[in-house]
């Protein structure tokens, strides 16, 4: 499950001066667009100005449930991840209507499960299970709520509340209501079932039946890497930058491959610089991540220059960005 895919869990940390900002810069910061000024920062993906922002926001606001949401979104983005729940927290008590808070704080509990010892999973399976079902509960629309409790019940052992029949009845219900995820969803089924030509065949068809999506070519290299069928991986990107040239992500995952895997590093690098040129927003790799895997194929290179001056770029952008900082005290 993946602050960016599905799967993804990308955490980063937060330096203690945007943690804890100033008197006079939370004063600053206080005003009453604080919520919208906020939001359109955690959008542009400049989630230090966010938290600040959000912080002033929940702070003049107590009672508002999205500032407390929004808040806990930022600070989720940067890794800060009890601070983070304890905000989602409290925007589900505030509206316990809303589909969207359950979701997140059942994606903050899942990264704390997963950084987590085994004790922490199994205390936390049943809360991520029920704020997954929740938001399910509230929205059967939200597709992302759906398709995060399909991946725990399959993926969480059934004493911890995984159940491959409540998977399977919720992807029934989902070729009903939401035919364009319904096959993400089957072809999950068939993975777990280790029935690899069922599952593609599910792939294919999200492809030819919603022409113009672009999902589906990653859903298949999530796939792939899962496998850890390299070719699998860069051919569904090349595929889909044949299909959508334009597309900035699929740039970014070729890097993302070849800093993974030592392959195809000019193109995994040359692919990372042209993802640079383009202005990452949302749910998109940030410009830090994609800092981070430039130095990584550097460092793939044994161009220790390269990668310090690569992970010096990514701190810079990202104090928290993952690793960078323990790299660069192992290439001095």
């Amino acid at each position: 499950m993946l602050r960016r895919a599905l799967s993804r869990a990308v955490l980063g940390g937060l330096s203690v001066a945007f943690a804890f900002p100033s008197a006079a810069a939370a004063a600053a910061m206080s005003s009453p667009d604080s919520l919208e000024a906020g939001a359109h920062a955690l959008e542009a993906q400049r989630y230090g100005e966010a938290i600040e922002r959000l912080s002033a926001a929940a702070r003049e606001e107590p009672s508002n449930a999205r500032a407390a949401e929004l808040y806990g979104r930022a600070l989720y983005e940067e890794g800060e991840l009890s601070r983070a729940v304890e905000s989602l927290e409290r925007a589900t008590a505030l509206d316990p209507t809303s589909s969207s808070a359950a979701y997140w704080l059942g994606r903050a509990y899942g990264e704390q499960a997963i950084n987590g010892n085994v004790v922490l999973r199994a205390r936390l399976a049943g809360r991520i299970r029920r704020a997954f079902e929740r938001a399910v509960e509230l929205d059967p629309d939200n597709s992302d709520a759906r398709i995060a409790l399909l991946e725990f019940y399959l993926r969480a052992p059934t004493f911890m509340g995984g159940s491959f029949d409540k998977a399977r009845a919720l992807t029934d219900d989902m070729r009903r209501r939401d035919p364009f995820h319904a096959h993400l969803a089957k072809a999950r089924l068939e993975e777990h079932r280790k029935r690899r030509d069922l599952a593609d065949a599910e792939y294919e068809a999200a492809i030819r039946d919603f022409p113009g999506r672009n999902e589906p070519y990653f859903w298949i290299e999530r796939s792939a890497i899962e496998r850890k069928d390299w070719p699998a991986a860069f051919e569904a990107m090349d595929r889909l930058l044949r299909a959508s040239p334009e597309d900035a992500v699929a740039q970014y995952e070729i890097g993302r491959i070849a800093a993974m895997t030592g392959l195809a590093l000019e193109r995994g690098e040359a692919s990372l610089r042209r993802y640079l040129e383009h202005s990452p927003r949302g749910t998109e790799p940030t410009r830090a991540e994609a800092h981070l895997r430039l130095a990584e194929i550097a460092e793939r290179r044994g161009d220790r220059d390269a990668a310090r001056r690569e992970y010096t770029a990514a701190l810079h952008i990202d104090p928290g960005v993952p690793g960078a900082r323990q790299a660069l005290g192992r290439l001095r």
